[in-house]
């Protein structure tokens, strides 16, 4: 779950971190009294989690109070991807001389988090090109041990920062991994940390998600949860408790674990082919929320084929075999659909599933992903 800039700001503003001052603004008239408290220039921001708020004219620098109160309303009216602007940022603006990007990322592909600083200034974790031609170096962190001193003055010294910051920038990497853990988030990215002409460091633009799976715990932030900015499959995962992560590929993946779900992946990327999309309908799931994931799966235009891969504990297999014939017997559209299931009634479950002519049925998930890539390969020849 993204939270908003200004929601970010008040986290690490609360933990220690230096930021510019700034209010939130809900019209104009607020824009204007903001602005004059806090002083000019200031710099108006349109709250919003849809990309390119900057190329549409939602991130603005006033000098003077004679324009504020107009170029508020003209953000105020902007509408990205659908979504209205119900709220501006009103922030200090200063002189910067250098900056620099600083996060701390969940990797799942080291299943760590990691620290890294680039001379990327402005980049974003979501554009891995933004750091193609900076320098960026980063340190994986022991969450038993926590990040260390020493790891900060690596990547600090491996840029080459002048050590009158060495004291600053420690402070806020600390500061960052704070939040990281307490707020349980998969990202704290401060994606322009400038130097000030007092060679002072701050953080400009910030941007902080948290782990949806741990909301239970993070009540303060289920009043910023807004399904508005998800698409249809994120939505659809969200009514029915499963995890959907889309990707780049064309062969859709229904999993109950991440287990599986790392395993399928890895043995596909073995195969130098990626999925469409992963789907991990967890244990315990109902033939509703396994109807509703296939469902997902048949309708993506992306999704050429599909891999099943089950071992059935608490997710029942017969309980997956009800779900997925309520799909198929939707009337959507056919594609090929490679089966792996067992465990708790899996005897029953493929017995169900045996009659119906689009399915394919193996043993392993080396035999499952060799055969749905094989005839993803046959169709593309």
């Amino acid at each position: 779950m993204k939270l908003q800039e200004y929601q970010s700001k008040s986290l690490l503003r609360k933990a220690g971190i230096p930021l510019p001052p700034s209010t939130l603004a809900t019209n104009a008239v607020q824009v204007k009294r903001i602005a004059a408290e806090i002083g000019y220039p200031v710099v108006l921001k349109a709250q919003t989690l849809e990309p390119g708020r900057g190329r549409a004219g939602g991130v603005r620098i006033v000098q003077d109070e004679h324009q504020v109160e107009n170029i508020a309303n003209q953000i105020f009216k902007l509408i990205l991807n659908q979504h209205p602007i119900q709220f501006i940022l009103v922030e200090k603006a200063f002189t910067f001389s250098k900056e620099f990007y600083l996060a701390i990322i969940s990797d799942l592909n080291q299943s760590t988090p990691l620290l890294r600083l680039s001379e990327a200034g402005g980049a974003t974790f979501l554009e891995p090109e933004s750091f193609r031609n900076a320098r960026t170096i980063d340190r994986k962190i022991d969450i038993n041990a926590g990040l260390k001193d020493f790891q900060i003055r690596e990547v600090m010294t491996g840029l080459g920062i002048e050590p009158s910051l060495w004291k600053q920038l420690q402070l806020i990497a600390h500061k960052a991994y704070e939040v990281y853990r307490k707020f349980d988030a998969t990202l704290v990215e401060i994606n322009s940390m400038v130097v000030t002409l007092q060679n002072q460091l701050f953080a400009l633009d910030t941007r902080i998600s948290i782990d949806s799976q741990s909301l239970y715990r993070q009540e303060s932030f289920s009043d910023a949860f807004d399904p508005s900015y998800f698409g249809w499959e994120e939505r659809q995962a969200l009514k029915y408790d499963v995890d959907y992560h889309g990707f780049a590929g064309e062969i859709g993946c229904m999993v109950n674990g991440m287990g599986l779900a790392y395993l399928t992946i890895e043995e596909l990327i073995a195969l130098n082919v990626m999925p469409a999309a992963m789907i991990d309908i967890h244990g315990g799931a109902t033939s509703t929320s396994i109807a509703s994931s296939l469902e997902m799966l048949l309708i993506s235009p992306r999704v050429k084929a599909i891999i099943i891969n089950i071992f059935g504990g608490m997710t029942r297999c017969d309980e997956v075999a009800d779900g997925l014939l309520q799909a198929l017997s939707e009337g959507l559209p056919k594609k090929p659909i490679f089966i792996r299931l067992e465990g708790t009634n899996g005897d029953t479950g493929l017995d169900l599933l045996h009659k119906n002519e689009n399915l394919s049925f193996f043993g392993t998930t080396e035999a499952l992903v060799n055969a749905a890539v094989g005839w993803l390969r046959g169709e593309e020849q």
